[in-house]
């Protein structure tokens, strides 16, 4: 027997005192509750929960002390086959019970799966998650049973524990007890993999209210390269369907999108058969950089032309392509010649109307007013860096300098337009 405060010798003596006291199964009750601590309905034999978000909440009466806690199968051969898949570690509960109020921590918790508590039975003191767990190989697949016990034998490893009822602790003088109970998951079987990226404003980690879907941002469901990978639609929502069971990795894959993690970017998952698994959400943000555009009107006053000359940028607009109304590359020379060229544009050529953004954004980029990694919500472009968005404006330059109406190329410039113009009024940025 092996216990948290006695080696493995301490079962023959515990086995010897079976005589003097025995405990029953159940003497305290096993609750299972959601995270709120609201118990969950009791139908045929069973806690009835739509998904695995099971916790486990200890009778207000139970003395403080470590109980090991697992989840099995409920085979019809009497043989309970451990179905948990947290680290082993983290199945060692401790318990403190103040006058009812249970409060836990994990003492063998070697870190890699941080403890995930909810509110107790009723809402008094904590519970403890108990998921993940594997569906049953055997029988009904979506039912479980959930144990906790202060005896415990892992002389055959945590893939066999058993735990013990009767008798008394040869060092604590305590009753050895145990408590299970049964519990089933999800209403129809389900193997889909679901969740959601958001653009986190704040960068707090949290989705708060009013923070959106981030669309277009690829997720896998796995750690290995050609792994199954999805992109987020419209709303930042995602889905795996049919996925086999097991446990799986889901991460994102932020890879030269220009955005960064606010939140952890990957999470463990586990696929019973039950339900489908609900991914919690990632959160993801532009860096934290300058993002404060000026627009044309500022880069042609006195201030901005007065930056344009320190900053000797005159030089470098010959790279940008720049068009005047007619679709002649411009070669601005004089501050007066940069001023004439901001004031003066019109949408009958839309490549003149992109070259006046365009300019006034290269301003902000070359001052420090603006970071090239900024990101933009450029309508329908998608998610842009202000250096991919102003590589992509030159291109279009450089190949097409004159889009009058009717013009097939005329929309995509107004797009690119329209993004820097409301980068360069502070209206976009992520």
């Amino acid at each position: 027997m092996q216990s948290l405060l006695a080696p493995s010798a301490a079962l023959g003596l515990l086995a010897s005192s079976l005589s003097a006291q025995f405990c029953s199964d159940n003497l305290y009750r096993l609750y299972l509750v959601d995270s709120q601590g609201v118990q969950a309905p009791f139908v045929n034999g069973a806690y009835q929960f739509p998904t695995d978000a099971v916790y486990l909440a200890f009778d207000p009466s139970l003395p403080s002390g470590t109980y090991y806690v697992h989840v099995t199968d409920t085979p019809i051969d009497g043989f309970d086959q451990v179905l948990s898949t947290n680290s082993p570690l983290d199945r060692f509960v401790s318990v403190t019970n103040n006058a009812g109020v249970i409060t836990l921590s994990l003492p063998f918790t070697d870190g890699s799966t941080p403890p995930v508590f909810g509110l107790g039975l009723g809402g008094v003191g904590q519970s403890i998650l108990i998921a993940p767990f594997a569906a049953s190989p055997f029988g009904d697949p979506c039912t479980f049973k959930a144990w906790y016990g202060n005896c415990w034998d892992l002389s055959n490893g945590p893939g066999n524990p058993y735990l013990l009822s009767g008798g008394v602790h040869p060092v604590t003088g305590q009753c050895c007890v145990r408590s299970y109970e049964n519990f089933a998951v999800g209403g129809e079987p389900g193997n889909d993999v679901c969740g959601s990226v958001f653009l986190d404003a704040n960068g707090n980690g949290q989705r708060d209210p009013g923070e959106a879907g981030a669309a277009g941002i690829t997720v896998m469901l796995g750690d290995i390269p050609g792994s199954p990978t999805r992109v987020t639609d419209g709303n930042g929502n995602y889905c795996f369907t049919g996925v086999a069971p097991g446990s799986y990795l889901v991460m994102l894959v932020l890879d030269g999108t220009g955005f960064v993690a606010t939140t952890a970017a990957q999470f463990a998952v586990v696929v019973s058969g039950c339900n489908s698994a609900n991914v919690p959400d990632f959160g993801i943000r532009a860096p934290v950089g300058n993002c404060d555009g000026h627009t044309p009107g500022y880069w042609r006053n006195k201030h901005g032309k007065a930056k344009v000359l320190a900053y000797n940028i005159l030089p470098t607009l010959s790279a940008l392509r720049l068009v005047n109304a007619s679709g002649q590359y411009v070669n601005l020379t004089t501050i007066n010649a940069w001023a004439t060229f901001l004031q003066e544009g019109n949408a009958v050529n839309m490549a003149y109307q992109l070259s006046r953004q365009l300019a006034a954004m290269h301003c902000n980029v070359i001052v420090g007013f603006v970071d090239g990694d900024c990101l933009v919500d450029a309508g329908s472009l998608g998610y842009l860096s202000i250096s991919a968005l102003m590589a992509q404006a030159v291109a279009s330059l450089d190949a097409h300098p004159y889009t009058p109406a009717g013009h097939p190329q005329r929309s995509y410039q107004e797009a690119l337009k329209n993004a820097l113009d409301a980068a360069n009024n502070n209206l976009n940025w992520l």
